[in-house]
């Protein structure tokens, strides 16, 4: 008898009601703080606090506000409800968030919610760029209300339309990063047609709104306006090219010329190539950043993407690039939450044995302190006093060492002496104080800064330029920098007398010295297209070598690479200072920035409607008679996510074919515990029989039985999960199983002579006692696993669990599921697997169990059926595959995410017993089977498709077809 559990779309809309924690394997989502969230209440806008940032939540209301009436009037649009503004303090704390269901990635700085509108941030390093930030995010509700009126959804559109015009609205005029990026694609002659900006290589953020400022400079502002209001139009170019009443040949033609046209305003006077020390090869990566120069000369420290996986930080050789060592493994490490690439660099101390990295560790600031050059990590240095920790510098006697950290959404320069763990607080006010360095000498700390050019009052938040914090006194001084443009990331000469930064006062990013002193400023380079990190205020330069070599992240060819320049005696250009420094500093917190015509009321959780799943039909007929299924699946939940009530439901032609599933998921602390309740048909068996009969009219007949084995389970459970970190949790459950066995049999009446079909009918029978037990488990999982296009590829997976059910079926469950997967380079991994699996007790024969397995082909790769395994009580199954990207077959620039293929070869084993084979040779309860296949990611749903040669106990090829990613 064919055992094997019916496919119905139902199971496809209870899997999508089952949490990232309840899975086998996953990371966790890991709720480390708790937030008494609040609402401020503004015209338009209800904004979601907790006390921690009331002040920078005042701020942001009134930036709401004003973005409001911008773009309702630039939209010629206005809302028809109130627009719900979830805020966080930081990026650590927005991570944290339970509104999205998975693991929050570093470069994300904001998210709308198509579902519920709900627009979800942390504040950014800067009030100003979180202004960006909330602007970006505002377009998004815009968008979102504009086409739900249509009965469209924003994810229907290509990201280079919806991100893009979400930029080019808050940002305005090109700013120099993006035309830094337009400047590399012009040299490169790889200027992409509006159809190819759906490849993730061409940042849509940047490319996209290039693209609309085009479109507005040629067909004028409201062409965003006629885009959005083309109803009927089918995708986002079509909607373009309702908006111009032009082709997209023609709108490409006018995109690539203003590329080229913005291209040529902002020329480079060319200077000597600066030698490259990191990136260009092979297997570099596209992104190598955050360049740290140890003192000595000998060392570099950066961050990269090389092995394709995660950001990491090597130690490489200063001379030669060659990489000593990896010196973090985020993607497998659960000591690192985040790195902080974007927005953060690493320091050394003067001596160049220590170097100091700010990193996120279960959800909180730690300072990483490694010994150089073993790489091992010396100390880990909690810092409790604020959110987040950016760009940290050593004192020269390192004793302390100074970074910049948020605080209630806020920036400010603190110090930390390593001995006592004390954190001193340099500045204390609304304005955002970056990337600060510790002079040679000790007496001050220089600092990026835009508080001598902003006013928190009017919302006006001016450049960034440099300024210094006196040590220990902490009296603040401007020292300027360039006349216009940013002035960001300093560092200092080894003589104390000067001040490397970075500038774009000329169109491009270049590095430009401060004399300490007089204050004048000098330019040292010339490149092309662009000294600079990630972001226009990511870090992007290191002074090493006893202050006579500058390494710096340059951007080229589509991709990141550090080079080096000697300045020692180096002679720059000389450029027009500042037509005044500002001598004193702006106030301290003031009550200027609190707006008094919002209305607070605290945060109360309701429940409401945000998903509701895709209903489907479906009917047919076959051996097993008629059929007929119908279902939807829908879910509730409340502003955060944290409480969730999905349920799906399923019926058929008959009672006994009613499926439905309700849980309750709470997920406001970090024990997270749920209830469920369901009552769920499975088919698990089938089979026929044919006989030879007498009609009601004495002639012969022949009658065809179809029997279709059911269990009918009706559950109520309790779970309860409890993560220890990202990558450990515990997991237990308890409730009650009962389980009714019946049998359906559908007799076909065929006539002897013709056999012709001449009657039909179907009678449903009890096939068992029917069973209640109280069913109990637990289990521990780690999972450090990196994902492929298709199946991890690195890290490793663990579980250990137990189940008891009491009761009419009185067994216990042990198993046991081990897998490790090694990557010898970053395109070919090994995966392995061991699992073992026993029950045991007094019903381990009792057929009304479920089989451990419903096909031995779960397991083993070629067999379809084995009537050992389908009764097992006990299996060991061991599984290794070798696996290989095609994209690394097809050649450099071809990424995973464009061609999602896996290739592999794999070998399984598995050894089965049941009750009553003791006495059958080892090798007839055992499976192996090898070969080869490939694997396909489309749209999220990986497909297997493998040809198998069965070893035991019967040689032969299979070729088959499965629905699921690697082990």
């Amino acid at each position: 008898m064919l055992k094997r559990v019916i496919a119905t779309a139902f199971g496809l809309l209870l899997l999508s009601a089952v949490t990232a924690e309840a899975q086998y394997f996953g990371r966790n989502k890991v709720q480390y703080d708790r937030f008494e969230f609040a609402i401020l209440e503004t015209a338009h806008f209800d904004v979601y606090y907790y006390p921690e940032e009331r002040e920078g939540a005042e701020i942001a209301a009134r930036m709401a506000e004003r973005w409001y009436e911008r773009l309702s009037t630039r939209l010629d649009h206005t809302f028809a409800r109130r627009q719900p503004i979830i805020l966080y303090a930081s990026h650590a704390h927005f991570a944290q968030t339970s509104i999205l269901p998975g693991s929050v990635p570093e470069g994300v700085g904001g998210f709308t919610d198509h579902l519920a509108g709900r627009v979800v941030l942390p504040f950014a390093a800067g009030l100003g760029e979180t202004d960006h930030v909330l602007g970006h995010e505002i377009v998004h509700a815009f968008q979102r209300d504009i086409l739900r009126k249509q009965g469209r959804s924003l994810s229907m559109l290509p990201l280079w339309f919806s991100e893009g015009m979400a930029e080019y609205l808050s940002v305005g005029d090109l700013d120099a990063n993006t035309r830094m990026w337009l400047r590399d694609a012009a040299a490169s002659k790889q200027v992409p047609s509006i159809p190819q900006l759906r490849d993730p290589k061409w940042f849509p953020y940047r490319y996209g709104q290039a693209l609309w400022l085009s479109l507005a400079d040629r067909y004028g502002a409201d062409v965003v306006v006629r885009a959005m209001a083309a109803r009927t139009a089918r995708n986002g170019i079509a909607r373009l090219e309702a908006a111009t009443g032009h082709s997209e040949k023609e709108l490409t033609a006018v995109w690539r010329a203003y590329v080229a046209r913005t291209a040529d305003e902002t020329t480079a006077t060319s200077s000597a190539e600066l030698p490259r020390v990191i990136g260009g090869g092979r297997g570099d990566g596209r992104l190598n950043i955050g360049p740290s120069l140890s003192p000595d000369g000998r060392y570099l420290v950066f961050m990269s993407e090389r092995d394709q996986h995660a950001v990491d930080v090597f130690l490489a050789d200063a001379a030669t690039g060659k990489v000593v060592r990896t010196l973090t493994r985020t993607a497998t490490d659960p000591h690192f939450d985040a790195l902080q690439f974007i927005e953060s660099a690493g320091a050394w101390d003067s001596s160049s044995r220590s170097f100091v990295m700010a990193t996120i560790s279960d959800g909180h600031p730690v300072l990483t302190i490694f010994d150089m050059p073993s790489g091992r990590v010396a100390r880990r240095v909690s810092v409790t006093d604020v959110d987040q920790v950016f760009t940290p510098t050593w004192s020269p006697d390192g004793t302390h060492i100074a970074f910049s950290g948020m605080k209630g959404g806020l920036t400010d320069i603190y110090a930390i002496d390593l001995d006592d763990g004390r954190v001193q607080a340099l500045t204390h006010d609304v304005y955002s104080d970056l990337q600060p360095a510790w002079s040679p000498e000790g007496s001050e700390i220089v600092f990026t800064s835009d508080r001598f050019s902003s006013s928190a009052e009017s919302l006006d938040f001016g450049r960034y330029s440099l300024g210094a914090i006196a040590w220990p006194s902490a009296a603040i001084s401007a020292l300027g920098g360039t006349a216009t443009g940013k002035s960001i990331d300093p560092h200092w000469c080894a003589d104390g007398e000067c001040v490397y930064f970075v500038s774009d006062a000329s169109g491009v990013s270049n590095l430009y010295r401060l004399d300490r002193a007089s204050l004048a400023v000098t330019r040292m380079t010339s490149v092309p297209i662009g000294v600079s990190g990630i972001t226009a205020l990511s870090p992007a330069i290191s002074v090493g070598s006893e202050g006579t070599r500058v390494a710096m992240s340059l951007y080229t060819h589509g991709a990141f690479e550090i080079h080096t320049l000697d300045v020692h005696g180096a002679n720059g250009t000389p450029v027009a200072a500042p037509r005044s420094v500002a001598t004193s500093v702006k106030p301290m917190r003031t009550t200027e920035a609190a707006p008094t015509d919002f209305s607070r009321r605290p945060y109360s959780p309701k429940l409401s409607l945000f998903s509701f799943g895709q209903p489907y039909l479906s009917a047919g007929g076959g051996a097993f008679g008629s059929y007929f299924r119908a279902g939807v699946g829908f879910g509730v939940g409340d502003m955060f996510g944290e409480q969730e009530l999905d349920s799906a439901v399923q019926v058929g032609k008959k009672m006994s074919d009613l499926a439905i599933e309700t849980t309750y998921l709470n997920r406001r602390s970090r024990w997270n515990w749920g209830i469920t309740g369901a009552q769920v048909p499975w088919f698990v068996g089938s089979g026929f029989a044919t006989r030879a009969a007498v009609g009601a009219d004495g002639r012969p007949v022949m009658q065809r039985d179809a029997i279709l084995e059911r269990q009918q389970h009706r559950q109520l459970s309790g779970i309860a999960i409890y993560p220890f970190s990202r990558a450990r949790r515990i997991e237990m459950s308890a409730g009650m199983d009962a389980v009714r066995f019946s049998r359906d049999v559908t007799t076909t009446t065929f006539a002897g002579d013709t056999l012709r079909r001449i009657d039909e009918s179907t009678t449903t029978v009890p096939a068992g006692q029917p069973a209640t037990s109280l069913v109990t488990a637990a289990a521990f999982v780690h999972d450090t696993a990196v994902f492929g296009p298709t199946s991890p590829v690195m890290g490793t997976r663990y579980r250990a669990s137990v189940g008891t059910s009491v009761g009419d079926l009185m067994v216990t469950t042990l198993s046991g599921d081990y897998r490790r997967y090694f990557a010898p380079t970053d395109r070919f991994s090994i995966a392995t697997r061991i699992e073992q699996v026993a029950r045991v007790g007094r019903d381990v024969s009792d057929v009304r169990l479920l089989p451990l397995v419903w096909s031995p082909r779960e397991v083993v790769r070629g067999y379809t059926r084995d009537a050992i395994a389908e009764r097992a009580s006990r299996l060991l199954v061991g599984n290794i595959e070798m696996r290989m990207p095609l994209a690394s077959i097809v050649g450099r620039g071809v990424s995973d995410h464009v061609l999602p293929v896996e290739l592999f070869a794999f070998s399984d084993w598995a050894r089965f017993s049941a009750p009553g084979t003791a006495t059958l040779s080892s090798a007839a309860r055992q499976l192996w089977s090898s070969g080869a296949g490939a694997r396909l990611n489309a749209a999220g749903f990986v497909f297997e498709f493998n040809a198998a040669r069965t070893l035991v106990p019967l040689p032969g090829w299979h070729f088959v077809v499965n629905f699921r990613p690697g082990f």
